[in-house]
């Protein structure tokens, strides 16, 4: 059964119900609101939160990076300050060099002049004392004849007072005296009236001296003196470049004067001692006289400092001027060596320098190791030598030899005892002199490209030059040695 209701109730119901929702519609409205005030809080205060993270790792980023800069910077500076420092160093070595070298210019110029017045003053007292020699002599031959004379007129003087008072005494006894006694008194004096003959002032010597009435003498030593000595700011030849080779110093200079002509010029060149710290003290040993403008110095401890000067003389000049600045060099590349091995037909010395053959079993001898590269060169000096035959001699190869038959192979160049020689086991048009006992052979190769070298031998003064087409030329060669007689002792620089 279905109920009715009033139309009044239905309306308040109605509205009841409309009330109820505007209500609920309320309370939707002001929960989002609140919600989303809240969710809106929340990111914002998140958003502030991430800013403020960022802004602080910014700080401390720019912190950081800002110390990195400093210790960047302060590292630069500290590098700029230790090359000012060096380049102070180097002014004060450069301000020592020159009031060192002026002082010891001034002591050389005082040393030289005072021993140029001491010699002139000596020239010039001997040359006095000579004059007045002369002088002395020329006076007592003068002298001596009229000393003679004077004292034979003195006498004869004498002589004529005495017979002068004679005479007066006679005069006062003349009333008593005998007539035999005058006429004897007038009879001597008669004998009395001759003079002595005396030389004449024009017939004696007058002692004079001349000097040239010119001024020829002194202007010629003033003109001496004038050209006595030339100061240079620096020696007029100076060492330019020092290559380090094994064993040894490739050395060059040159002329650094452009007021001095090169022609006619010899050079020396002088080494220290090995291992010397005081230039000034140093023992300087010549070791190159001539006109080249370099020269290798060999036998050189690696490792070992030396001091090394050059100077120059010109064609008939007395002496040598002055010496170049001093330079300190050595050589870290050791010396060629021979290979020693046990049981071997050889003797290795003088720290690998020298062989010495001990049996007569033919056997080829190596050096220690591919040791001559390209722009080097090998001196071989035999100390004592036999005949030599054909299968003797000195070479390169590019690997170990097994044996002497392999010098004939390719990859060896093979100068033997009697001066032919063996490219890649065929022998040359062109002979050398024979290898003997005192002779020097020279082997240096240069780089013609990356499988060629250019090879120059020499042998008492004779040279010759070969292409020598090689596998690889930067690995090094072998310099070997193959004798037989027990004679035989090589020595290599």
């Amino acid at each position: 059964m279905s109920i009715k209701r009033r139309p009044l109730q239905v309306l308040r119901v109605f509205i009841s119900h409309i009330c109820r929702l505007y209500e609920i519609i309320n309370i939707a409205e002001s929960n989002y609101v609140v919600n989303s005030c809240f969710k809106m809080s929340t990111v914002e205060d998140k958003a502030s939160t991430t800013s403020e993270r960022l802004r602080e790792e910014y700080r401390k980023h720019v912190k950081s990076q800002i110390s990195l800069d400093l210790v960047d910077t302060i590292s630069t500076l500290e590098q700029h300050q230790q090359q000012l420092l060096e380049l102070c160093d180097q002014i004060k070595l450069a301000k020592k060099q020159v009031t060192d070298s002026a002082s010891n210019t001034k002591a050389t110029i005082n040393a030289v002049f005072e021993s140029f017045l001491i010699s002139v003053t000596d020239k010039v007292n001997d040359r006095c004392q000579k004059l007045i020699e002369e002088v002395d002599k020329v006076q007592e031959e003068a002298l001596d004849p009229l000393d003679l004379c004077e004292r034979m007129l003195e006498a004869k003087v004498q002589e004529a007072a005495e017979r002068v008072e004679q005479g007066k005494r006679l005069q006062k006894h003349g009333g008593v005296l005998a007539k035999d006694t005058v006429i004897r008194f007038q009879e001597e004096a008669g004998a009395m009236t001759s003079l002595p003959e005396v030389p004449a002032l024009c017939a004696v010597p007058s002692v004079s001296v001349e000097f040239p009435s010119d001024p020829t003498l002194l202007e010629g030593l003033h003109d001496l003196l004038e050209n006595a000595g030339r100061v240079s700011r620096m020696g007029p030849v100076q060492i330019t470049n020092i290559v380090e080779k094994p064993g040894a110093l490739l050395v060059s200079w040159e002329e650094v004067d452009e007021d001095v002509s090169d022609d006619g010029l010899e050079f020396s060149l002088q080494c220290s001692a090995a291992g010397e710290t005081d230039q000034q003290a140093a023992s300087f040993k010549t070791k190159y006289k001539g006109p080249d403008y370099s020269y290798l110095l060999r036998d050189m401890y690696a490792g070992e400092s030396y001091f090394l000067r050059v100077a120059s003389k010109r064609e008939g000049a007395a002496s040598l001027g002055p010496w170049s600045l001093v330079q300190t060099a050595k050589t870290t590349i050791p010396h060629f060596r021979w290979q020693q091995k046990v049981n071997s037909g050889w003797s290795i010395a003088d720290e690998g320098r020298l062989a010495s053959k001990v049996n007569s079993d033919l056997e080829v001898l190596h050096s220690d190791g591919p040791l001559l590269v390209s722009g080097s060169s090998v001196l071989f000096k035999v100390a004592c030598g036999g005949v030599g035959c054909s299968d003797e001699g000195l070479g390169l190869c590019s690997k170990p030899l097994s044996g002497p038959e392999q010098l004939l192979v390719p990859g060896t160049l093979f100068l033997n005892t009697q001066g032919c020689v063996f490219l890649d086991g065929v022998s040359r048009v062109t002979w050398l002199p024979a290898i003997q006992e005192g002779a020097q052979v020279s082997f240096a190769v240069e780089k013609v490209s990356s499988t060629k070298l250019r090879v120059y031998i020499e042998c008492q003064e004779k040279q010759v030059t070969y292409e020598w087409g090689v596998p690889d030329v930067l690995s090094g060669l072998y310099f070997v040695a193959s004798f037989g007689e027990p004679r035989w002792r090589i020595s290599v620089h």
